[in-house]
């Protein structure tokens, strides 16, 4: 018996204006999400969105998108401020690819208040978890334990 496999290989591309789609909905009824950031193996800063009522998925970013998720998450407004989900961008190979970390320092920044660190000693291993709560929902953090961001957090009083 001899298998030929085709040569042509089909290239899955995410569906992310459906994602976006259902992202709408959700925000129409006004749920509360929870999200979480990371970046996909194709180097796509992502968030991963759920609710009571709807399972995780992925919603792939650009500004846009990051802006429209902020402003529902503070304010319950639904507004998606042009996101177009089909204009995104992967990270280049220059560029830091820790979109997580990168919202955490943010928010250590401007909104060092909004943040709530779980005591280190309840922590396993290599990493740090927070979230921030906001009026539609809480973002949640779980980055790597380093010694320059365990000494920042120190310094800022924000984990003992």
């Amino acid at each position: 018996m001899v298998l030929n496999f085709s040569e042509k290989t089909v290239e899955k591309k995410y569906d992310n204006a459906s994602a976006m789609n259902a992202l709408k909905v959700i925000m129409n009824r006004g749920e509360q999400l929870s999200v979480k950031f990371y970046t996909s193996k194709d180097n796509f800063p992502c968030a991963w969105i759920e609710s009571k009522k709807i399972a995780g998925f992925k919603l792939i970013l650009n500004q846009e998108g990051l802006n429209w998720l902020r402003t529902y998450l503070q304010t319950g407004e639904t507004e998606d401020f042009g996101f177009n989900p089909n204009n995104i961008e992967a990270y280049s190979e220059e560029e830091d690819k820790d979109i997580q970390l990168a919202i955490l320092m943010q928010l250590i920044a401007n909104e060092p208040k909004r943040l709530q660190f779980i005591p280190l000693f309840r922590e396993k291993g290599e990493y740090i978890s927070a979230y921030a709560s906001y009026m539609k929902g809480k973002i949640f953090f779980r980055v790597s334990r380093t010694t320059e961001l365990v000494d920042d957090l120190t310094e800022r009083e924000l984990i003992a």
